[in-house]
């Protein structure tokens, strides 16, 4: 009696081990922080107000994650795990379907995915040795909120891959890990909205990285480098499966990718039509360019499959044809279509995949599309698009801090957001000079002769000038056409073309940004609003009641000049020490604080903007609050000191709102006006009485020459980078008095990469794009730039902000 009940204490135990230590989570599951769930088991979803669809009975979103844990209670084949929140809070699943005692082996599979990058050949002679090699094939729901089918579409197939004992399933999940990005917006499924709650579209955002529901899914594709991502979308009939038509961007080894994904779409669009009745289009072999004037390209890394596509990733968008029940239909069998070729094609698709990485790794040329693969009728202009096989460089080289970068945040950032999306990085050990530029040792290179180079060209890259392509009435799906994070967040960054002997290390994170504070007996301590945390940190004094002072004009303090827009905290060894180790600052000691230093204070701030616009305010740390049409009408812009305005007209305010706007300004309220709209609405208010040119053609990189010293322009370099979608300039002749040029296009070749078709002729060379000044005490600033574009351009955000402090007296 006493040995069975020791045996069953033994055997309890081993079971409380078992369930404590199970990877992935199969039985308990794995959550981040709970999201909007009740306690810690997120299959308890707290039920709020939701909006369904209207088209069919689809699954709420407080009804997936119960129906996700039964079905994992009920499957030894499924794990579910929280990712993380989306921008509302709510819970990310992701669900990985795999064969019975697989998932012991998820981190040896990894490691077979990580061989990939890290040896590419060593990979391939491996996957002669492990023929049960499985491969990652990723399924993404629902990006945009309101196209419901594609959460309802990913339930589906989970329930077929756990309960299903066929020989097709079996055969599936011989080969493959399925993992299911259940619902990647749950914010929009809630809320019945394209977007999340922050306001972005999360299928634009994989560039940038802004919102939580991307980084998430990027962390994902970087940890798994998934063969296959499909992304499940509505609603185009006949049904939409990509590869998409021209032009393609040159940092994919496209020969490769389209290889198989062109069989795997044809695939897919047989199992569509064979189960649903439902016809297909793949653009890349269908549609006709010669006539068409409209594109479906895949050139911005800024859609999810997009980005998928740059870690080796056989990237397609689906487009199901209807809102309805048979929408979820043409997805399921899309998607099960995929998985059979890939059964059938496995071998040969990881091994070109492994290819694609392995050309990085060894530095090898990308080759031309092979012509029997090309539809002639889709691709006309072939020969002159090869033009965009890629010369990737030998390196680029990345200065930590020093007279090169305007502070140390911005490169610090940079080198961490490639390190998280699977760039390798390295650090020169020892001093070296590149193109007569000294570069210090510890400085970051990212050599181009690696796996992902694709990736990291993208990322720092100036981008290409696509502005005549010789396709005639082209037009990119969605912008932008230009990107480039150094140009763009503000980093210097060096192109080395040949290769150097200079010895690096590997790095796993970007170092921690330090500041500095020069000592003695002080009045006060000065820093410049050279980086987002500059402005952040102020705010923070601002909020906290904490005196910080701002120079209007330059000074000169004991031999050195301070410009305008400089920031002046007193002679605080706390305060001091705060903004040094936790904000990472540079103080200047100050031996007297001018009299004429304007003490900032918070302001209320009124804005009528888009996502872009309020993710820059919070990103600066800005307290704001957005008004509406409605409000505007009824009165509510009393009460403010700021307007800030990119996309309210005036002519869509009634005879109330306006007269409202105009009793504001006669009081004193300051305005910001930022693009086409924004600088209209100041004339139409009759705060200026000129009108800018403006023109809808640009979505580019330009060069900006900035007129020094000036407030607005206060910690930019004296030519620095902008992106515009459309632009609006000023004749510098016509400017009233008492507005002054912060910035202008700059002369000559001022277009960087992008699509601005004529720029060359447009007149806008040499003319002022930003402009301020004051008209009976209230201050204007009017911005023709887009500063603020979907969070992206974090550099100008800066200009922003000076013009926010610009405004205090």
């Amino acid at each position: 009696m006493e040995s069975k009940q020791r045996f069953l204490t033994i055997l309890t135990l081993l079971l409380l081990v078992f369930l404590l230590t199970t990877p992935q989570g199969l039985w308990a599951g794995k959550n981040k922080t709970g999201g909007k769930s009740s306690g810690t088991s997120w299959w308890n979803v707290e039920p709020e107000d939701e909006v369904p669809s209207s088209a069919y009975d689809s699954i709420l979103y407080s009804q997936i994650g119960p129906k996700l844990r039964e079905i994992q209670k009920n499957s030894n084949r499924v794990a579910v795990e929280v990712i993380g929140q989306s921008a509302g809070g709510r819970n990310l699943f992701l669900v990985t379907v795999s064969a019975p005692g697989t998932s012991g082996r998820f981190g040896h599979y990894k490691s077979l995915r990580k061989m990939m990058i890290r040896d590419p050949e060593k990979a391939l002679r491996k996957l002669d040795q492990y023929k049960d090699f499985k491969v990652p094939f990723f399924v993404n729901g629902s990006i945009h909120g309101d196209e419901y089918t594609g959460t309802d579409a990913c339930i589906r197939l989970i329930e077929k891959l756990a309960y299903d004992d066929s020989e097709e399933v079996k055969a599936i999940l011989d080969n493959m890990i399925i993992l299911f990005n259940v619902v990647q917006n749950p914010d929009g499924r809630v809320l019945g909205t394209r977007r999340n709650e922050s306001g972005f579209d999360v299928n634009r955002d994989f560039i940038s990285q802004t919102q939580p529901e991307s980084k998430a899914t990027a962390a994902l594709i970087a940890e798994w480098n998934p063969m296959v991502f499909l992304d499940l979308h509505g609603f185009v009939s006949p049904m939409l499966i990509e590869p998409c038509s021209p032009p393609h961007n040159p940092n994919y080894e496209y020969d490769l990718y389209i290889k198989w994904a062109l069989e795997q779409a044809k695939a897919m669009e047989k199992s569509v039509f064979d189960n649903t009745g439902h016809t297909s289009q793949i653009p890349f072999r269908d549609w006709d360019f010669s006539t068409a004037g409209y594109y479906w390209d895949d050139w911005p890394p800024i859609y999810t499959p997009m980005f998928a596509m740059y870690h080796g990733a056989y990237g397609h968008t689906l487009e199901t044809p209807s809102r309805a029940e048979d929408g979820v239909d043409a997805h399921y069998w899309a998607v099960w279509g995929a998985l059979n070729f890939c059964v059938e094609s496995k071998d040969e698709m990881i091994r070109d995949q492994i290819e694609i990485f392995r050309r990085g790794f060894l530095d090898l040329p990308q080759a031309v599309v092979p012509a029997d693969i090309i539809s002639q009728a889709a691709y006309p202009d072939f020969e002159e698009l090869d033009i965009f096989l890629q010369e990737f460089p030998a390196a680029y080289v990345i200065p930590e801090a020093g007279p090169m970068q305007l502070s140390p945040h911005q490169p610090a950032k940079l080198i961490q957001f490639l390190l998280d999306n699977g760039v390798e990085v390295e650090k020169a050990v020892a001093d070296f000079v590149l193109n007569s530029v000294e570069y210090p040792k510890g400085t970051y290179v990212i050599w181009m002769d690696q796996a992902k180079r694709g990736l990291a060209n993208t990322i720092l890259e100036d981008g290409l000038n696509v502005s005549d392509l010789g396709i005639e009435d082209l037009v990119f799906y969605s912008p932008p056409t230009a990107w480039s994070h150094p140009l763009l967040w503000g980093v210097f960054r060096g192109r080395m073309e040949e290769k150097m002997a200079i010895k690096t290390s590997r790095v796993t994170r970007a170092d921690k940004v330090k500041g500095s504070m020069e000592s003695g007996s002080v009045q006060g301590y000065a820093y410049a609003p050279t980086s987002i945390a500059a402005f952040r940190a102020t705010n923070d004094l601002l909020t906290r009641g904490i005196m910080v002072k701002r120079l209007k004009t330059s000074y000169l303090d004991a031999g050195q000049e301070l410009g305008p827009g400089t920031l002046i905290i007193p002679n605080d060894a706390v305060l001091a020490d705060e903004l040094v180790n936790k904000w990472g600052l540079d103080l200047l000691a100050v031996d007297e604080v001018p009299e004429e230093a304007v003490a900032l204070c918070k302001r209320r701030i009124a804005v009528y903007g888009d996502e872009g616009v309020r993710y820059c305010l919070e990103t600066l740390g800005f307290e704001y609050e957005t008004v509406s049409r409605s409000d505007l009408n009824a009165g509510a812009i009393t009460g403010y000191d700021l307007f800030l305005n990119k996309s309210r007209s005036w002519g869509g305010l009634n005879e109330a709102g306006q007269t409202s706007m105009v009793e504001f300004f006669e009081n004193g309220g300051d305005y910001i006006g930022l693009g086409g709209t924004g600088i209209h609405f100041a004339n139409d208010a009759g705060l200026t009485d000129f009108i800018p040119e403006f023109s809808w053609d640009p979505d580019a990189i330009i060069k900006l020459d900035y007129h020094m010293p000036d407030g607005i322009a206060a910690g930019f370099n004296p030519v620095d980078y902008a992106y515009v979608l459309g632009a609006a300039w000023f004749d510098e002749e016509s400017l009233p008095e008492g507005f002054s040029i912060t910035a202008s296009i700059a002369a000559g070749d001022f277009l960087t990469s992008g699509f601005w078709p004529g720029w060359n002729a447009s007149g806008a060379a040499g003319m002022p794009v930003i402009i301020h000044g004051e008209k009976e005490s209230r201050d204007i600033v009017l911005i023709g730039i887009d500063s603020t574009f979907r969070g992206h351009p974090e550099n100008t955000f800066r200009l922003i902000g000076n013009a926010i402090y610009d405004g205090m007296e």
